[in-house]
């Protein structure tokens, strides 16, 4: 049985995170410097979510008040 090599697809890049998809095996390619986390679509989902929470708590306890945004 052959496996197909994985071929991801750019979502998002910049200058902290590169973000990719692959429609192959489903799953998302966080590239953060030279550490890649690889989960599933809904878990990625989550993850995003709980970070714009933790954002979002981080700013509001350490930020100015001028500053506090729910991305």
């Amino acid at each position: 049985m052959a496996s197909r090599a994985c071929k991801p697809e750019t979502i998002y890049e910049s200058n902290t995170v590169d973000i990719q998809h692959c429609p192959d095996c489903k799953m998302i390619h966080l590239t953060m410097g030279s550490i890649t986390v690889r989960m599933s679509e809904h878990h990625f989902t989550q993850f995003a979510q709980d970070m714009s929470k933790g954002l979002f708590e981080f700013n509001a306890v350490y930020a100015q008040p001028s500053l506090r945004v729910m991305m």
